[in-house]
């Protein structure tokens, strides 16, 4: 596998994608080693191409066109928040958590409150999904992957 710049793979066991810079070590959404077994689908110079590329990847094809139009329209994202570390917020997430695991946007706004935030709730949510943290399980549900 190469190691060169930011990859799209490709896990055999679940058929998801992620994002990795370097060389693949595990599937963030089912665990699945990956240092022989992962597939490259795509290499990209920049996080953004390779956000746009994990999203494109995880949808089906008949909506690719579509959807790579509508993140081709919007403006780039650099670091998600210039006033919150990307640290900050998936500690936020986890404390937003109940016994099972388990994430919705009431609990989470509260954490967000709490921590005097004007995040919006929903954009938070989409980025933990995006880098792997959250899976929805359910309309208004997500489970923490820790």
């Amino acid at each position: 596998m190469s190691n060169a710049g930011y990859n799209v793979i490709r896990c055999p066991a679940c058929s998801r994608c992620h994002g990795r810079r370097g060389a693949p070590s595990s599937c963030p959404h089912c665990g699945q080693r990956l240092t022989e077994h992962g597939v490259i689908v795509k290499t990209v110079t920049s996080a953004e191409a390779l956000r746009i590329e994990v999203a494109l990847q995880n949808t089906p094809s008949e909506l690719r066109d579509m959807l790579r139009k509508k993140m081709m329209d919007k403006d780039p994202i650099s670091d998600f928040s210039d006033e919150v570390p990307s640290r900050t917020m998936g500690g936020w997430v986890q404390d937003s958590k109940d016994d099972e695991g388990i994430i919705t946007v009431e609990t989470l706004q509260h954490t967000l409150d709490k921590n005097h935030s004007d995040l919006d709730v929903n954009d938070v949510i989409e980025q933990a999904e995006v880098q792997g943290m959250l899976v929805r399980i359910s309309e208004g549900r997500w489970m923490l992957l820790e």
